[in-house]
Protein backbone atom coordinates (compact mmCIF):
# COMPACT_ATOMS: atom_id res chain seq x y z
CA UNK A 1 0.00 0.00 0.00
CA UNK A 2 0.93 3.67 -0.84
CA UNK A 3 1.42 6.07 1.79
CA UNK A 4 -0.63 9.74 0.83
CA UNK A 5 1.86 12.47 0.58
CA UNK A 6 0.64 13.75 3.98
CA UNK A 7 1.10 11.36 5.52
CA UNK A 8 4.28 10.04 4.64
CA UNK A 9 7.47 10.56 6.71
CA UNK A 10 9.81 13.35 6.04
CA UNK A 11 13.60 12.97 5.54
CA UNK A 12 15.49 13.86 8.82
CA UNK A 13 17.43 17.51 8.43
CA UNK A 14 21.03 16.88 8.53
CA UNK A 15 21.09 19.71 11.69
CA UNK A 16 18.54 17.15 13.62
CA UNK A 17 20.22 13.97 12.96
CA UNK A 18 23.53 16.07 14.23
CA UNK A 19 22.18 16.89 17.25
CA UNK A 20 20.43 13.62 17.93
CA UNK A 21 24.17 12.10 17.77
CA UNK A 22 25.63 14.22 19.86
CA UNK A 23 22.80 13.78 22.62
CA UNK A 24 23.27 10.24 22.02
CA UNK A 25 27.26 10.29 22.34
CA UNK A 26 26.77 12.23 25.02
CA UNK A 27 24.31 9.88 26.36
CA UNK A 28 26.38 7.20 26.88
CA UNK A 29 29.85 8.79 28.10
CA UNK A 30 31.08 7.90 30.77
CA UNK A 31 30.88 10.55 33.92
CA UNK A 32 34.85 11.06 33.83
CA UNK A 33 34.54 12.12 30.30
CA UNK A 34 31.61 13.99 30.15
CA UNK A 35 32.92 15.22 33.74
CA UNK A 36 36.80 16.23 32.29
CA UNK A 37 37.66 19.93 32.51
CA UNK A 38 41.02 19.68 31.14
CA UNK A 39 41.20 21.60 28.20
CA UNK A 40 39.46 24.31 30.37
CA UNK A 41 42.08 24.83 32.67
CA UNK A 42 44.48 27.95 32.64
CA UNK A 43 47.99 27.84 34.01
CA UNK A 44 48.96 30.88 35.80
CA UNK A 45 52.66 29.88 35.95
CA UNK A 46 55.30 28.60 38.32
CA UNK A 47 55.92 30.83 41.46
CA UNK A 48 58.38 28.37 43.28
CA UNK A 49 60.19 27.24 40.61
CA UNK A 50 60.99 31.26 40.01
CA UNK A 51 62.05 31.58 43.27
CA UNK A 52 64.40 29.42 43.45
CA UNK A 53 62.78 25.92 44.22
CA UNK A 54 63.98 22.59 43.44
CA UNK A 55 62.75 19.01 43.89
CA UNK A 56 60.29 18.68 47.00
CA UNK A 57 60.56 22.47 47.68
CA UNK A 58 58.91 22.64 44.43
CA UNK A 59 55.33 20.70 45.52
CA UNK A 60 52.32 23.67 46.22
CA UNK A 61 51.56 21.95 49.75
CA UNK A 62 48.77 24.04 50.78
CA UNK A 63 46.84 26.94 48.73
CA UNK A 64 44.94 29.47 51.42
CA UNK A 65 42.30 32.44 50.40
CA UNK A 66 42.38 35.17 51.96
CA UNK A 67 41.71 38.37 51.18
CA UNK A 68 40.53 37.91 48.05
CA UNK A 69 43.96 36.10 47.11
CA UNK A 70 45.55 32.88 46.84
CA UNK A 71 48.55 31.94 48.99
CA UNK A 72 51.17 29.54 48.32
CA UNK A 73 52.63 27.31 50.59
CA UNK A 74 55.91 25.64 49.56
CA UNK A 75 59.42 24.60 50.01
CA UNK A 76 60.80 21.76 52.32
CA UNK A 77 61.77 21.32 56.08
CA UNK A 78 64.05 18.46 55.15
CA UNK A 79 66.06 19.50 52.28
CA UNK A 80 65.43 23.66 51.74
CA UNK A 81 67.50 26.40 51.87
CA UNK A 82 66.91 30.01 52.19
CA UNK A 83 64.02 32.27 53.00
CA UNK A 84 60.48 31.88 50.94
CA UNK A 85 59.06 34.57 49.12
CA UNK A 86 55.30 35.07 49.63
CA UNK A 87 53.23 34.85 46.08
CA UNK A 88 49.60 36.00 46.91
CA UNK A 89 47.63 35.53 43.33
CA UNK A 90 44.69 38.15 42.82
CA UNK A 91 41.63 36.87 41.78
CA UNK A 92 39.79 40.33 41.49
CA UNK A 93 42.70 41.13 38.78
CA UNK A 94 43.61 37.92 37.72
CA UNK A 95 47.23 38.56 38.11
CA UNK A 96 50.37 37.96 40.39
CA UNK A 97 52.05 41.12 41.89
CA UNK A 98 55.57 42.25 40.13
CA UNK A 99 57.20 41.10 43.12
CA UNK A 100 56.69 39.32 46.72
CA UNK A 101 54.28 40.54 48.77
CA UNK A 102 57.10 39.57 51.14
CA UNK A 103 59.88 37.61 52.23
CA UNK A 104 59.69 34.93 55.27
CA UNK A 105 63.05 33.81 57.38
CA UNK A 106 61.63 30.14 56.96
CA UNK A 107 62.89 27.22 54.63
CA UNK A 108 59.31 26.07 54.38
CA UNK A 109 55.63 26.78 54.51
CA UNK A 110 53.82 23.47 54.64
CA UNK A 111 50.57 25.53 55.44
CA UNK A 112 48.56 28.18 55.92
CA UNK A 113 46.35 28.92 58.92
CA UNK A 114 43.24 31.57 59.00
CA UNK A 115 42.51 32.56 62.40
CA UNK A 116 40.78 34.82 63.97
CA UNK A 117 39.96 36.98 60.76
CA UNK A 118 43.75 37.17 60.20
CA UNK A 119 46.31 34.76 58.64
CA UNK A 120 48.95 32.81 60.26
CA UNK A 121 52.00 31.12 58.99
CA UNK A 122 53.53 28.45 61.44
CA UNK A 123 57.67 28.96 61.53
CA UNK A 124 57.88 25.05 60.16
CA UNK A 125 61.67 25.71 59.69
CA UNK A 126 62.74 28.70 60.67
CA UNK A 127 65.84 30.37 59.18
CA UNK A 128 67.59 33.55 59.36
CA UNK A 129 69.29 34.97 62.66
CA UNK A 130 66.05 34.64 64.69
CA UNK A 131 66.41 30.53 64.15
CA UNK A 132 64.62 28.57 66.13
CA UNK A 133 63.22 31.37 68.56
CA UNK A 134 60.75 32.03 65.61
CA UNK A 135 57.19 30.96 66.02
CA UNK A 136 55.07 32.80 63.52
CA UNK A 137 54.02 35.32 61.17
CA UNK A 138 50.80 36.46 60.76
CA UNK A 139 49.28 39.20 57.88
CA UNK A 140 46.43 41.10 58.44
CA UNK A 141 43.72 41.95 56.02
CA UNK A 142 45.40 45.11 55.61
CA UNK A 143 48.66 43.29 53.64
CA UNK A 144 51.02 44.37 57.30
CA UNK A 145 53.62 41.28 58.33
CA UNK A 146 54.08 40.73 61.74
CA UNK A 147 56.53 38.31 63.06
CA UNK A 148 56.77 36.70 66.63
CA UNK A 149 59.54 35.27 68.26
CA UNK A 150 60.12 34.01 71.85
CA UNK A 151 63.53 33.87 73.99
CA UNK A 152 65.64 31.08 73.60
CA UNK A 153 63.77 29.04 76.62
CA UNK A 154 61.25 28.28 73.99
CA UNK A 155 63.91 27.56 71.09
CA UNK A 156 61.19 24.86 69.24
CA UNK A 157 62.95 23.93 65.61
CA UNK A 158 59.33 23.63 64.16
CA UNK A 159 55.71 25.09 64.65
CA UNK A 160 54.34 22.80 62.73
CA UNK A 161 50.40 23.73 62.94
CA UNK A 162 48.79 26.62 64.60
CA UNK A 163 45.34 27.18 66.21
CA UNK A 164 43.20 29.79 68.86
CA UNK A 165 41.90 28.37 71.97
CA UNK A 166 40.29 29.43 75.24
CA UNK A 167 42.57 33.28 74.56
CA UNK A 168 45.40 31.28 73.61
CA UNK A 169 47.78 30.89 70.41
CA UNK A 170 48.50 27.70 70.59
CA UNK A 171 51.45 26.58 68.46
CA UNK A 172 52.68 21.99 67.44
CA UNK A 173 55.93 21.38 66.64
CA UNK A 174 58.97 19.88 67.97
CA UNK A 175 61.79 21.24 70.02
CA UNK A 176 65.75 19.98 69.55
CA UNK A 177 65.18 17.76 72.18
CA UNK A 178 61.71 16.30 72.47
CA UNK A 179 62.24 13.77 74.68
CA UNK A 180 65.49 14.62 76.91
CA UNK A 181 65.33 12.74 80.14
CA UNK A 182 67.14 16.08 81.64
CA UNK A 183 66.49 18.51 79.40
CA UNK A 184 63.05 18.27 77.44
CA UNK A 185 62.08 21.22 75.74
CA UNK A 186 58.25 21.76 75.01
CA UNK A 187 57.53 21.32 71.42
CA UNK A 188 54.14 23.36 72.12
CA UNK A 189 53.80 27.10 73.20
CA UNK A 190 50.95 28.71 74.13
CA UNK A 191 50.85 33.08 74.09
CA UNK A 192 47.99 35.09 75.11
CA UNK A 193 45.93 35.71 72.28
CA UNK A 194 45.37 39.94 73.59
CA UNK A 195 49.67 40.06 73.60
CA UNK A 196 49.13 38.96 69.88
CA UNK A 197 46.47 41.45 69.09
CA UNK A 198 47.97 44.09 70.55
CA UNK A 199 50.93 44.36 67.99
CA UNK A 200 50.67 45.33 64.12
CA UNK A 201 54.01 45.10 62.01
CA UNK A 202 57.43 44.67 62.48
CA UNK A 203 59.62 41.69 64.30
CA UNK A 204 58.40 41.35 68.33
CA UNK A 205 60.11 39.22 70.55
CA UNK A 206 57.62 38.32 73.34
CA UNK A 207 58.59 37.37 76.65
CA UNK A 208 54.75 35.38 77.35
CA UNK A 209 55.65 32.61 75.22
CA UNK A 210 54.97 29.19 77.67
CA UNK A 211 55.41 25.69 77.83
CA UNK A 212 52.10 24.04 76.88
CA UNK A 213 52.84 20.53 78.22
CA UNK A 214 53.76 19.66 81.26
CA UNK A 215 56.85 17.43 80.80
CA UNK A 216 58.38 17.12 84.36
CA UNK A 217 56.71 14.14 87.07
CA UNK A 218 55.04 16.42 89.67
CA UNK A 219 56.58 16.86 93.15
CA UNK A 220 55.03 15.96 96.35
CA UNK A 221 52.13 15.55 94.76
CA UNK A 222 51.94 19.21 93.57
CA UNK A 223 52.07 19.27 89.64
CA UNK A 224 49.20 19.48 87.21
CA UNK A 225 49.44 15.81 86.32
CA UNK A 226 50.20 12.69 87.84
CA UNK A 227 53.46 10.34 87.57
CA UNK A 228 51.90 8.50 84.64
CA UNK A 229 50.44 11.26 82.29
CA UNK A 230 53.32 13.38 82.64
CA UNK A 231 55.54 9.88 81.49
CA UNK A 232 52.86 10.00 78.42
CA UNK A 233 53.27 13.33 78.17
CA UNK A 234 57.31 13.20 77.82
CA UNK A 235 57.29 11.02 74.90
CA UNK A 236 54.40 12.43 73.30
CA UNK A 237 56.00 15.56 73.30
CA UNK A 238 56.79 15.72 69.55
CA UNK A 239 53.77 16.96 67.55
CA UNK A 240 52.42 17.59 63.81
CA UNK A 241 49.20 18.97 63.64
CA UNK A 242 46.07 20.21 65.99
CA UNK A 243 42.26 19.62 65.09
CA UNK A 244 38.96 19.57 66.34
CA UNK A 245 37.84 15.93 67.21
CA UNK A 246 33.52 15.74 68.45
CA UNK A 247 34.65 16.55 72.03
CA UNK A 248 37.53 18.97 71.98
CA UNK A 249 40.98 20.03 70.83
CA UNK A 250 43.70 17.36 70.25
CA UNK A 251 47.33 17.33 68.64
CA UNK A 252 48.36 14.51 66.60
CA UNK A 253 52.05 13.03 67.78
CA UNK A 254 55.05 11.39 66.34
CA UNK A 255 53.54 7.98 67.06
CA UNK A 256 49.51 8.36 65.12
CA UNK A 257 50.83 5.52 62.74
CA UNK A 258 49.60 2.33 61.22
CA UNK A 259 51.12 0.49 63.87
CA UNK A 260 49.28 -1.43 66.27
CA UNK A 261 48.32 -0.06 69.74
CA UNK A 262 50.81 -2.63 71.02
CA UNK A 263 53.58 -2.11 68.11
CA UNK A 264 56.65 -4.83 68.33
CA UNK A 265 59.19 -3.16 70.25
CA UNK A 266 61.82 -2.57 66.63
CA UNK A 267 62.87 0.55 65.07
CA UNK A 268 61.45 3.51 66.81
CA UNK A 269 59.56 1.35 68.64
CA UNK A 270 62.42 0.07 69.93
CA UNK A 271 63.47 1.10 74.02
CA UNK A 272 66.12 4.28 73.80
CA UNK A 273 68.07 4.77 77.20
CA UNK A 274 68.30 9.01 76.13
CA UNK A 275 64.16 8.69 76.23
CA UNK A 276 61.92 8.52 79.13
CA UNK A 277 60.58 5.03 80.06
CA UNK A 278 57.81 4.06 77.50
CA UNK A 279 53.91 3.84 78.67
CA UNK A 280 52.20 2.21 75.73
CA UNK A 281 50.26 1.90 74.24
CA UNK A 282 52.38 5.15 72.53
CA UNK A 283 50.19 8.32 72.97
CA UNK A 284 48.88 8.99 69.42
CA UNK A 285 47.14 12.01 70.32
CA UNK A 286 46.86 14.77 73.08
CA UNK A 287 43.69 16.23 74.23
CA UNK A 288 44.10 20.04 75.13
CA UNK A 289 42.74 20.17 78.71
CA UNK A 290 41.51 23.49 79.89
CA UNK A 291 41.50 23.60 83.53
CA UNK A 292 44.98 23.19 83.31
CA UNK A 293 45.53 25.09 79.99
CA UNK A 294 48.00 22.57 78.81
CA UNK A 295 48.04 19.31 76.24
CA UNK A 296 47.09 15.75 77.94
CA UNK A 297 48.31 12.67 76.59
CA UNK A 298 45.09 10.84 77.93
CA UNK A 299 45.37 6.83 78.74
CA UNK A 300 45.04 5.86 74.92
CA UNK A 301 43.04 2.91 76.54
CA UNK A 302 39.89 5.69 76.47
CA UNK A 303 40.24 6.54 72.84
CA UNK A 304 39.56 5.63 70.14
CA UNK A 305 41.78 5.36 67.13
CA UNK A 306 42.21 7.84 64.24
CA UNK A 307 43.55 5.43 62.00
CA UNK A 308 42.82 1.91 61.29
CA UNK A 309 45.75 -0.59 62.28
CA UNK A 310 47.84 -1.72 59.18
CA UNK A 311 50.79 -3.44 60.11
CA UNK A 312 50.93 -4.41 56.20
CA UNK A 313 51.99 -0.40 55.94
CA UNK A 314 55.49 0.64 57.20
CA UNK A 315 54.70 1.52 60.70
CA UNK A 316 57.63 3.46 61.34
CA UNK A 317 56.22 6.00 59.41
CA UNK A 318 54.61 9.31 61.53
CA UNK A 319 51.10 10.07 60.18
CA UNK A 320 50.01 13.88 59.71
CA UNK A 321 46.28 15.05 59.71
CA UNK A 322 46.56 18.04 56.96
CA UNK A 323 43.65 20.17 58.20
CA UNK A 324 41.05 17.87 58.37
CA UNK A 325 37.81 19.04 59.24
CA UNK A 326 34.37 18.35 61.40
CA UNK A 327 31.77 17.96 58.78
CA UNK A 328 28.62 17.42 60.23
CA UNK A 329 28.32 14.48 61.77
CA UNK A 330 32.14 13.15 60.92
CA UNK A 331 35.58 13.94 60.77
CA UNK A 332 37.13 13.83 58.11
CA UNK A 333 40.85 13.79 57.69
CA UNK A 334 43.77 13.55 54.45
CA UNK A 335 46.95 11.81 56.29
CA UNK A 336 50.25 13.01 55.16
CA UNK A 337 54.03 11.07 55.75
CA UNK A 338 56.69 12.05 57.68
CA UNK A 339 60.07 9.91 57.79
CA UNK A 340 62.02 10.32 61.48
CA UNK A 341 64.92 7.88 60.20
CA UNK A 342 66.77 6.71 57.29
CA UNK A 343 65.56 7.31 54.01
CA UNK A 344 62.12 7.89 54.70
CA UNK A 345 63.31 11.36 56.39
CA UNK A 346 63.65 12.16 52.49
CA UNK A 347 61.29 9.95 50.61
CA UNK A 348 58.18 9.76 52.98
CA UNK A 349 58.34 14.05 53.57
CA UNK A 350 54.70 15.20 53.28
CA UNK A 351 53.74 12.28 51.09
CA UNK A 352 50.33 10.87 50.42
CA UNK A 353 49.27 8.32 52.94
CA UNK A 354 45.45 8.12 53.64
CA UNK A 355 42.20 9.18 53.62
CA UNK A 356 40.18 8.38 56.88
CA UNK A 357 36.66 9.51 58.09
CA UNK A 358 35.23 9.27 61.98
CA UNK A 359 32.35 9.32 64.17
CA UNK A 360 32.17 10.85 67.54
CA UNK A 361 31.65 7.35 69.00
CA UNK A 362 33.92 4.80 67.25
CA UNK A 363 37.65 4.32 65.30
CA UNK A 364 38.55 6.57 61.86
CA UNK A 365 37.57 4.08 58.53
CA UNK A 366 39.51 4.48 55.62
CA UNK A 367 37.68 6.00 52.61
CA UNK A 368 37.48 4.72 49.37
CA UNK A 369 36.02 7.43 46.58
CA UNK A 370 34.29 6.44 43.33
CA UNK A 371 37.10 6.66 41.70
CA UNK A 372 38.52 3.39 43.99
CA UNK A 373 41.86 4.12 42.60
CA UNK A 374 42.10 7.64 43.94
CA UNK A 375 43.72 9.10 47.03
CA UNK A 376 41.85 11.99 49.22
CA UNK A 377 44.87 14.71 49.31
CA UNK A 378 42.80 18.02 50.74
CA UNK A 379 39.23 18.70 52.06
CA UNK A 380 37.64 22.17 52.06
CA UNK A 381 34.36 23.52 53.02
CA UNK A 382 32.42 26.04 50.82
CA UNK A 383 28.55 26.48 51.82
CA UNK A 384 27.14 23.65 52.21
CA UNK A 385 29.41 21.08 50.78
CA UNK A 386 32.49 19.72 51.82
CA UNK A 387 35.01 18.94 48.58
CA UNK A 388 37.78 16.22 48.70
CA UNK A 389 40.50 16.79 46.33
CA UNK A 390 41.59 13.22 45.28
CA UNK A 391 44.83 12.13 42.90
CA UNK A 392 44.17 8.93 40.99
CA UNK A 393 47.20 7.61 38.91
CA UNK A 394 46.51 6.38 35.46
CA UNK A 395 48.71 3.36 33.41
CA UNK A 396 50.64 6.21 31.44
CA UNK A 397 52.13 7.91 34.72
CA UNK A 398 50.11 10.91 34.78
CA UNK A 399 46.88 11.53 37.13
CA UNK A 400 43.66 12.02 37.04
CA UNK A 401 42.51 14.59 39.22
CA UNK A 402 39.01 14.62 40.77
CA UNK A 403 37.04 17.07 43.16
CA UNK A 404 34.15 15.23 44.58
CA UNK A 405 31.26 16.87 46.71
CA UNK A 406 29.76 15.51 49.87
CA UNK A 407 26.07 17.65 51.14
CA UNK A 408 26.29 18.15 54.65
CA UNK A 409 22.95 16.39 55.08
CA UNK A 410 24.89 13.07 54.11
CA UNK A 411 27.45 13.35 56.63
CA UNK A 412 25.82 10.96 59.15
CA UNK A 413 26.99 8.36 60.96
CA UNK A 414 24.30 6.12 59.23
CA UNK A 415 26.11 6.52 56.34
CA UNK A 416 29.10 4.93 57.48
CA UNK A 417 30.48 1.91 55.17
CA UNK A 418 32.41 -1.14 56.11
CA UNK A 419 33.60 -1.08 52.98
CA UNK A 420 34.09 1.97 51.77
CA UNK A 421 34.44 3.77 54.81
CA UNK A 422 31.68 6.25 53.53
CA UNK A 423 28.65 5.02 51.22
CA UNK A 424 30.35 5.81 47.56
CA UNK A 425 26.32 7.08 46.45
CA UNK A 426 26.93 10.16 49.26
CA UNK A 427 29.69 11.67 46.82
CA UNK A 428 29.02 13.54 43.70
CA UNK A 429 31.65 14.20 41.56
CA UNK A 430 32.11 18.26 40.63
CA UNK A 431 35.02 18.09 37.72
CA UNK A 432 38.30 15.90 36.56
CA UNK A 433 40.95 16.74 34.38
CA UNK A 434 44.38 14.87 33.58
CA UNK A 435 48.22 15.86 34.47
CA UNK A 436 51.36 14.59 34.20
CA UNK A 437 51.33 15.61 37.87
CA UNK A 438 49.29 15.36 40.89
CA UNK A 439 47.51 17.98 42.38
CA UNK A 440 48.21 18.73 46.06
CA UNK A 441 46.24 21.34 47.51
CA UNK A 442 43.07 23.68 45.77
CA UNK A 443 41.15 26.39 46.64
CA UNK A 444 37.85 27.86 45.55
CA UNK A 445 36.68 31.70 45.66
CA UNK A 446 33.25 32.40 43.70
CA UNK A 447 32.70 29.47 41.36
CA UNK A 448 36.81 29.80 39.82
CA UNK A 449 39.11 26.54 41.58
CA UNK A 450 42.32 26.41 41.78
CA UNK A 451 45.06 24.05 41.75
CA UNK A 452 48.34 23.59 43.11
CA UNK A 453 50.45 20.46 41.24
CA UNK A 454 53.27 18.41 43.02
CA UNK A 455 54.74 15.51 42.37
CA UNK A 456 55.77 12.26 44.43
CA UNK A 457 58.91 11.00 45.83
CA UNK A 458 60.24 8.33 42.62
CA UNK A 459 58.65 10.55 39.86
CA UNK A 460 59.90 13.32 37.77
CA UNK A 461 58.90 17.15 39.22
CA UNK A 462 57.35 17.93 35.96
CA UNK A 463 54.96 21.02 36.64
CA UNK A 464 55.33 20.81 40.25
CA UNK A 465 54.87 24.05 41.55
CA UNK A 466 52.65 25.31 38.95
CA UNK A 467 49.06 26.88 40.07
CA UNK A 468 46.11 25.99 37.37
CA UNK A 469 43.27 27.92 37.62
CA UNK A 470 39.60 26.74 36.00
CA UNK A 471 36.39 28.74 35.70
CA UNK A 472 33.12 26.73 34.82
CA UNK A 473 31.57 27.96 31.32
CA UNK A 474 28.88 30.43 31.61
CA UNK A 475 25.12 29.56 30.70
Amino acid sequence: MTMSRSTQQKPMSVSLRLCLLLCFAGATQSPEARLDESSRLDDLGNKPLESGQIGTGLNVWDLEVFDGKVFLAYGSTVAGKGSMPIWPFDHATNSWPAEPETILDLEAIESYRVLDGDLYVPAADPAGDIGDRSKFHRRDSDGTWTHFFSNSNFATAHIRDLTIHDGWLIGVGNSRRPHDLLRARSGSVALPLKAVRSIHGGAHELPLFRAAIALLPPSDGAGKVDAATSQRNRIANWFFSVFHLHDGLYASTRWLSWAPDDPEPAGLYRPNLLYPPLVPPFPAVVRWNSDIEQWVAPDPATLHRLVPATPERDTQLTLRPYKPVLFGELWFAPLRSYGLSGAAYHDAYNQSADFVVKPADGPGRRVTLPDADALGEAVLEHGNSLYVLANARQPDGGYRIVVYALDREAATARNLDDENGLVLSAWREVLSFRDQNLARSFARIDDTWYFGLGFATGEPPGRAGTLLQYSPPSD
